[in-house]
């Protein structure tokens, strides 16, 4: 079997996290060929986040690149049989707010949906934010591990119990320590950018990326979302998630980056994403035309 790759640049139009610097996002399409066939996936580091960099995952076979190869090879195998592994299923998504000090969190649209808010540091004005919605949708807040103990302890106290009811879960407060299995049973905490092992008892949810890890079928309560990655990456996870999906997903990110010329495979209606029938005529995981007029450079 050979293996090949595509690097690729993402420009972004907003700033994806309180960490982020605006900086270019950087990754590569993974290619497998084997006796005429061939698949694709996304390898997708975030540096920022604690992850090795893509030479680093290739040369040491480091996870996110064995979960590229598994996913690239099911593509292979399903255009080898000429097959398609998507479905036409929407899937239904959380809104996505980047800059909560912008955005109008009352407006008719998030009515009777799910927001995922991310927050920083600046913990009283996002608690003054929340406190005043009066919007009927729930809240995922994620703040990316940045805060300390202390301030995820005084953020918790600014928040009124209204607030905290419209709350389904705060996604990585801060870097893990014992003090989650009693903050959980304030708010229930949502587990994703951790170098421990997922515990119910310290999490009651779990942020599953289908581009980066298998989808555990022995959990309850995980969120399926995009890693905020190449639109290949996105299709993978899309289309994972029209099998498994269980709540509202979290896959609506192809518009924080400029059009590479893929986003044609995909169609959205509000918060519902779907592939597009260009997409869905095609094998596979789609795409055949964008992806052959890459450069591919063999490994």
């Amino acid at each position: 079997m050979k293996k090949a790759f595509s690097p690729y640049i993402l420009q972004k139009k907003f700033r994806l996290n309180s960490l982020d610097q605006l900086q270019p996002q950087k990754g590569a399409l993974l290619k497998i060929m084997d006796s005429g066939a061939w698949g694709v996936a996304d390898l997708s580091p975030k540096p920022e986040l604690g992850d090795d960099s893509i030479e680093f995952e290739i040369n040491n076979g480091g996870p996110l690149y064995l979960r590229a190869l598994e996913l690239a090879q099911e593509d292979l195998e399903a255009r080898r049989a000429g097959k398609s592994l998507l479905q036409n299923k929407f899937i239904r998504n959380n809104f996505l707010i980047n800059d909560y000090k912008t955005a109008d969190l009352n407006q008719a649209l998030y009515a009777n949906n799910i927001l995922k808010i991310k927050g920083d540091r600046d913990i009283k004005h996002l608690s003054q934010v929340l406190n005043s919605m009066t919007a009927d949708a729930r809240i995922r807040l994620d703040f990316n591990s940045i805060l300390s103990p202390d301030e995820y302890r005084d953020f918790l106290n600014l928040l009124t119990l209204e607030t905290k009811n419209k709350i389904e879960y705060v996604e990585d407060p801060t870097v893990f320590n014992l003090k989650w299995k009693s903050w959980n049973s304030i708010i229930p905490l949502a587990f994703d950018f951790q170098n421990v092992k997922y515990d119910i008892e310290f999490a009651k949810f779990q942020i599953i990326k289908p581009g980066r890890q298998k989808v555990p079928y022995d959990i309850k309560n995980f969120t399926l979302t995009s890693a905020m990655d190449h639109p290949v990456g996105v299709a993978h996870g899309l289309r994972i998630a029209q099998q498994l999906a269980e709540n509202d997903s979290g896959f609506l990110t192809l518009d924080l980056f400029e059009d590479i010329g893929f986003n044609k495979y995909f169609v959205q209606n509000k918060n519902y994403l779907n592939f597009s029938e260009l997409a869905l005529q095609d094998i596979g995981i789609g795409m055949t035309e964008a992806l052959n007029n890459l450069q591919w450079v063999e490994l």
